[in-house]
């Protein structure tokens, strides 16, 4: 169901009747800790990615690490220090034939050493995505996927 709630007075629906207010968060939780957003681009080129710099500029100013997991190499590391991305506090991993992209994003959100985590997998499965939520809520972690739309 959809929610939505007036920025003036949170107590009131927007629209009486068809939009209820939407229900608190959870106290322990702030922010997007224990949540997983997912974004689908239409394509991999680096493009695309550079709508993403200012995002991941903002996510690499906390003072947990910042995980990203199987980046795709076309990720110029001058461009990445000139959108103001701290390099200093990402933790990049890549996998490998012992670790999926899918193993290390769940170890990196379950450990809770990394405010986010970030991974590029191709293709994910709703069992991944579930995995992956539950991951973050025990390491209150963000967790954030990208993936290709013509992977799907």
């Amino acid at each position: 169901m959809l929610h939505a709630v007036s920025s003036f007075n949170s107590s009131e629906p927007v629209l009486p009747g068809l939009i209820r207010p939407a229900a608190a968060a959870q106290p322990h939780q702030s922010g997007l800790a224990g949540k997983v957003t997912e974004i689908v681009l239409q394509g991999s080129d680096f493009g695309e990615m550079t709508m993403l710099l200012p995002l991941l500029a903002q996510l690499s100013k906390d003072d947990r690490w910042f995980a990203w997991i199987a980046p795709p190499t076309a990720l110029p590391k001058s461009l990445l220090e000139a959108a103001g991305i701290d390099l200093k506090k990402v933790m990049l991993l890549q996998p490998d034939q012992s670790h999926s992209t899918y193993q290390l994003a769940c170890q990196a959100l379950k450990a809770g050493t990394c405010h986010a985590v970030i991974s590029w997998p191709g293709v994910v499965s709703s069992e991944e995505l579930a995995g992956l939520e539950d991951a973050a809520v025990n390491g209150k972690s963000h967790g954030i996927v990208i993936r290709d739309r013509r992977l799907c």
